[in-house]
């Protein structure tokens, strides 16, 4: 598998990766599409506004979400192959575009939030600073399986 190294610091790289990867195609590295990646990635954008359904095990949360979390940020990056529930995880592959569509109205509802965000399922209450950095280091691991196509020039 031939991963990209990939680090956002900024809600407009990441958006405009997103635009690139619908605009240019892609080959996906992993398991998932495009489409697929945005549907996951809205989970938890979505959540951090709305609330979660479900949450990790208490124990799970409690005794090493710190850790993990704190793992994350030092390393603005996210171990590969971890089991998440089933909730978490997008359905069958389907228009990458309107999926990047809903992705990109959710960072924008994000960016406009004013109010308290909602616990993170795995980690509980984060500010908005770390509910960001967070976002942007989740996008960077599942975007970083997905390699741009080439920008086809226009012909005149």
């Amino acid at each position: 598998m031939d991963r990209r190294e990939l680090d956002f610091t900024d809600l407009d790289q990441l958006t405009a990766e997103l635009t690139r990867l619908r605009d240019t195609g892609y080959t996906p590295e992993g398991n998932w599409s495009l489409g697929q990646t945005c549907d996951h990635l809205a989970i938890f954008f979505r959540g951090s506004l709305e609330g979660f359904s479900q949450r990790v095990p208490w124990l799970i949360r409690v005794l090493f979400g710190k850790l993990i979390l704190r793992s994350i940020l030092k390393n603005r990056g996210m171990r590969e192959g971890v089991k998440v529930p089933k909730s978490f995880l997008p359905g069958e592959p389907g228009d990458d575009a309107q999926s990047v569509e809903t992705l990109l109205g959710l960072i924008d509802r994000f960016r406009a939030h004013s109010g308290d965000y909602q616990p993170s399922p795995f980690f509980g209450h984060l500010s908005r600073e770390r509910w960001i950095e967070l976002h942007l280091i989740h996008a960077a691991h599942h975007l970083s399986f997905l390699v741009p196509g080439e920008v086809r020039p226009t012909t005149a």
